[in-house]
């Protein structure tokens, strides 16, 4: 069992490649539904590759609506059933549309690749046995 996970981007992303990584390998218990990012940088080049769902909004969408922004986010996550989403090098400040959408599951503001790859793990395989232990 797996959880959906969905990964928000804003720069040429160097913690993307370990996440794809760890969840092909099984190390995360995550299957990766959906890469958004706000540059067209090498990101989405690299989710693409991977077989991933790869989304752009651009920057400045974000600058004049924020709320209106995270909205957007929100129905891209919603659209292939994310449950969990993971900030890898989204360099902008959130609200609350997303914190409220996914309590307790927004994951990763200001790890490096390991550090991202090692606390998701964690609290991901914390999720899923909670998930797991709630249907018992």
């Amino acid at each position: 069992m797996s959880i959906n996970i969905g990964i928000i981007s804003s720069e040429e992303n160097y913690n993307l490649l370990p996440l794809i990584e760890a969840a092909e390998s099984g190390r995360l218990p995550a299957e990766i539904k959906v890469v958004v990012a706000d540059r067209d940088s090498s990101t989405l080049l690299q989710a693409r590759s991977a077989g991933l769902y790869g989304a752009f909004i651009p920057r400045s969408a974000f600058h004049a609506n924020r709320d209106g922004y995270e909205r957007r986010l929100l129905e891209i996550m919603r659209e292939v059933d994310v449950e969990a989403v993971v900030l890898a090098g989204f360099d902008r400040e959130l609200g609350s549309v997303l914190a409220e959408a996914f309590p307790g599951r927004v994951y990763g503001r200001g790890l490096g690749p390991e550090e991202l790859v090692s606390e998701l793990e964690k609290r991901l395989r914390g999720d899923l046995f909670k998930v797991i232990g709630s249907s018992e």
